[in-house]
C-alpha cells in the first residue's frame, strides 16, 4: 500500500468547449480525462463555470457522477479522490491543463 504522502502520477487529456452549454447557473467549458499512474483513466470529466450566485466567474471540476434512482436533481459521483489531498492534486492538474489547452487554442 503507497505512503499517504506519495501521489501517484497524473496526466490528463483536455477538450474544451467554444460557446455556452449549460443550464443557466453553470457553463461547461470542456471534459477531461485524468490517467493515474499511466494505469488507470477517469474520463468524463467535466470543467464547469459558475454563472450564478456568489461564486459567480468560479471554474470548478465535476468529476463523473449519475443520477440517483427515483430522486430527481440528486447525483452520487461514481469515480473521483477519495482524500482530500487527492482530490486537491486532481483538480489542480486538471485546472492547469484545461488553461493551457485554452491558451494554445
Amino acid at each position: 500500500m503507497r505512503e499517504a504522502s506519495e501521489m501517484p502520477s497524473l496526466a490528463t487529456r483536455i477538450k474544451t468547449y467554444r460557446g455556452p452549454v449549460g443550464d443557466g447557473r453553470a457553463q461547461l467549458l470542456g471534459f477531461a480525462e485524468l490517467v493515474i499512474a499511466g494505469s488507470f483513466v477517469i474520463r468524463d470529466i467535466r470543467i464547469m463555470k459558475v454563472t450564478s450566485g456568489e461564486k459567480g466567474g468560479t471554474v470548478f471540476v465535476a468529476f463523473p457522477g449519475r443520477k440517483r434512482p427515483g430522486e430527481e436533481n440528486k447525483y452520487y459521483d461514481v469515480a473521483h479522490p477519495i482524500t482530500s489531498e487527492a482530490y486537491q492534486e486532481a483538480t489542480r492538474t486538471i485546472l492547469r491543463a484545461y488553461e493551457e489547452a485554452v491558451a494554445r487554442a
